[in-house]
């Protein structure tokens, strides 16, 4: 076999980072350590790690001097060997032995998996006849997959395994926790490619022929190196699918009709050489791969990665490495005496789409989402969220694209479940117990930003009872709604928060309110409106480019620019810093002059745009605010220099702090009361009658409100109209205006369930 594949290739470019290589993201809550594991690695190639017993064993050219080896004419190195290193007290792999002279030969041996019991080793090994070299027709020595089985303290002469008989390679073998799927990388006729990833069935005591993954998985280049761990999750390496240079390592889940699209790890797993070899331990906290781009003792090094408060999953999701899909998922509802609950309510929403802080053009919603530790801008559909009911069975599915969600769920008379729950894969399956809400107040709250009548979902509030000191945390759905039952005569402190931030404080007292023999009547609305935009909130700007060593914006930069624009438009009182940054290459002078340039240029793209300048601060700060190691002095590759040239965006001055409306829903009064941006200073307004707007969409041009008002009269909602709320530039569509509320929420329902239309009810003094 050609040993490009088998071992790796020996022409490296170098890249010389510290032995410990910390993830740059400090933001994100679960943080990666790389470490190399110096003990095992020599100056040939070291790579391939499997799990065995107190430690690991790999794939070496540096065979232990009593065994002899041939010499590989391209690589220019002994024949490989499988190796076993133990790890000591502190965690570390000592110096490495031959793991199993049974299966040694004078050629090329491994990579390895071990099944379940360690019992069983798999591998791959040159063909051999009477241990001399077979070669096949095209003049190659070629790999086939090997078994062998532990007997005392040694292991049973090897077994071929009966699909690897053809004039190809089978090498790379990954067994399934449950010893029933063997993976493995061929590059047998058939193929999407060079190498592909295949798998075989057992089948008793024989194995089906081997299936090939497919062409999501498999390309014309090469796939190799799997790893299938516990939960199902299959990484492997690739050179063809996007990658950041040579193998990158890769993962992918079963979908429900194969596999979904790999996902690239990313930094600092891969770099521009190869990576590969990755495996994972039971609980993804810890494990190991091959690497040539993370510098080290010689050709391929094997490292090791630890992640520390979280897993791989968790790290993977926070840096939003997730895959594309739809999954599903399934909710059981029962109440306490384990009886399935028939038509409660489902409101699901997506967290990672959140933190919305007004709407483009078209009315979609701008959202700030927090990528690889900055905060940028994404644009998502108008309400992200499900509702729905469940069935007799107490049963309610959906399916959902990967991402963080909160799961709520309600009926009269019992307490709002909320559950919270990271969705990578399909099949997953919850069970939410409801509890009786016995003689508890039903408290609603809409929570919406009154600039860009749009509802704040993914809101948090927490409710501390002051005379008890407990705590709820309550979670507001898609259209920025809370149902919730709180205690009767209670005084709670409400801290509202949104994407993690405090965004002001208020007061609530129940005394008085009692829960009505329906569970709808004498319930309690609290109305908050604030804006998300406060004073000191950073955007970053992804898409701002420059050319090398210039300050003109490049066209694809104007995307970015445009929702800023957007922006602007929608709060009239917030003032931007343009900050711009660039790397420590070129003196400091230099660099300073030339971001000053840089902001110069958005600021004068923006004011152009119809952006007063007087609300605008450029500001160029050189290479003085790096986001990570790479200061002068420093030896950094190109991707860790351009994480440093940035634009990002900084208010200064925001908008008012939220607005507090508790309104009696039963007679249509209330009281307002002003939360402050920076909490405390609560002031108490008069009382006022209250109307109830039920809102459809809000777009900055009229001629597509209008097209959404003529939509929504021919589904019968005739008095549809067109409102430009007091302090708003949007136009919003106003399926009904009534002071019930308890028809707000019935039309709102309606909007929802029967015409798929997304709506919110905005409340308002008459």
């Amino acid at each position: 076999m050609n040993p490009h594949f088998m071992a790796r290739k020996l022409f490296l470019f170098l890249f010389f980072f510290p032995l410990f290589l910390q993830a740059q993201d400090t933001a994100t809550v679960a943080t990666l350590l790389l470490q190399n594991e110096e003990a095992i690695n020599s100056k040939g190639l070291d790579f391939s790690p499997t799990f065995y017993e107190d430690g690991i064993v790999f794939i070496s050219t540096n065979a232990p001097d009593n065994v002899r080896k041939i010499t590989d004419d391209k690589l220019k190195l002994p024949a490989m060997s499988i190796l076993r290193s133990r790890r000591d007290s502190t965690g570390k792999l000592g110096a490495p032995v031959l793991f199993a002279k049974e299966i040694s030969s004078r050629f090329h041996e491994g990579p390895v998996c071990f099944d379940r019991t360690a019992e069983k080793v798999y591998f791959s090994s040159n063909v051999t006849v009477k241990g001399r070299e077979k070669l096949a027709r095209d003049g190659e020595q070629k790999m086939r997959l090997f078994i062998s089985e532990k007997k005392g303290e040694g292991w049973t002469e090897p077994t071929s395994l009966p699909f690897n008989i053809g004039e190809w390679d089978d090498c790379h073998p990954a067994i399934s926790i449950d010893g029933d799927k063997l993976f493995f990388a061929s590059n047998r006729p058939g193929g999407q490619g060079g190498m592909d990833l295949y798998v075989a069935f057992r089948l008793g005591d024989a194995w089906s022929e081997p299936v090939n993954l497919g062409d999501k998985i498999n390309t014309p280049g090469h796939e190799v190196f799997p790893f299938l761990h516990a939960d199902n999750t299959l990484y492997f390496a690739s050179d063809k699918h996007e990658t950041i240079g040579g193998f990158d390592l890769f993962y992918t889940i079963p979908e429900d009709a194969g596999w979904a699209k790999p996902v690239n790890l990313g930094t600092p797993f891969n770099t521009p050489s190869d990576d590969f070899g990755l495996i994972v331990d039971l609980d993804k906290k810890n494990g190991y791969f091959s690497s040539n781009g993370n510098g080290g003792i010689g050709a391929d090094d094997i490292f090791s990665f630890s992640v520390n408060d979280g897993n791989l999953d968790d790290y993977l999701f926070q840096h939003k490495r997730l895959p594309a899909g739809d999954f599903s998922v399934l909710l059981n509802v029962q109440n306490q005496d384990s009886q399935m609950i028939e038509n409660a309510v489902v409101r699901i929403l997506n967290l990672n789409e959140n933190n919305v802080i007004g709407r483009d053009e078209e009315g979609n919603l701008i959202t700030l989402q927090s990528i690889d530790g900055q905060d940028i801008m994404k644009v998502v559909p108008a309400d992200n969220g499900i509702t729905g009911t469940t069935d007799a069975a107490g049963k309610f599915a959906a399916k959902l694209s990967p991402g963080n969600y909160v799961i709520l769920i309600s009926k009269d008379g019992y307490q709002t479940k909320q559950i919270t729950h990271q969705v990578m894969k399909s099949g997953q399956e919850f069970t939410a117990v409801l509890e009786k809400a016995e003689g508890k107040v039903h408290w609603n709250a809409t929570l919406f930003n009154d600039l860009t009548n749009t509802p704040l979902a993914g809101a948090t509030l927490i409710l501390t009872n002051e005379a008890t000191g407990k705590k709820d945390t309550i979670t507001t759905d898609a259209a920025g709604n809370v149902n919730y039952y709180v205690e009767k005569n209670a005084n709670y402190a409400v801290d509202i928060y949104q994407n993690g931030k405090l965004m002001g404080k208020t007061k609530m007292n129940t005394t008085g309110w009692e829960l009505g023999e329906t569970g709808k009547q004498g319930e309690m609305n609290l109305n908050i409106s604030f804006s998300p935009l406060a004073a000191g909130t950073k955007i970053t700007l992804p898409n701002i480019y420059y050319n090398y060593n210039d300050a003109t914006l490049r066209p694809e930069s104007k995307k970015d620019l445009k929702l800023v624009i957007n922006l602007m438009q929608q709060y009239s009182g917030i003032v931007l810093e343009l900050a711009s940054h660039t790397d420590s290459r070129g003196t400091d002078q230099y660099n300073l002059a030339l971001s000053q340039k840089r902001a110069d240029n958005v600021g004068k793209y923006l004011s152009e745009n119809g952006v007063p300048i007087s609300r605008l601060k450029p500001t160029g700060y050189g290479e003085k605010q790096p986001r990570n190691r790479c200061k002068d002095g420093v030896d950094c590759n190109e991707k860790e220099h351009a994480r440093n040239r940035r634009t990002e965006v900084k208010v200064l001055a925001g908008a008012d702090g939220a607005v507090v409306k508790q309104v009696d829903g039963s007679l249509g009064l209330g009281k307002s009361t002003r939360v402050n941006q920076a909490p405390g200073n609560v002031q108490m307004n008069s009382n006022e009658k209250m109307n109830f707007y039920i809102v459809s969409g809000s777009f900055l041009m009229k001629t597509r409100a209008e097209a959404q008002t003529e939509k929504l009269k021919g589904m019968g909602y005739t008095e549809t109209k067109v409102i430009q709320f007091p302090g708003s530039t949007f136009y919003s569509v106003v399926a009904k205006q009534t002071s019930d509320r308890s028809e707000a929420l019935a039309i709102s329902s309606d909007l929802k369930s029967k015409e798929n239309m997304k709506n919110f009810i905005k409340p308002m003094p008459k």
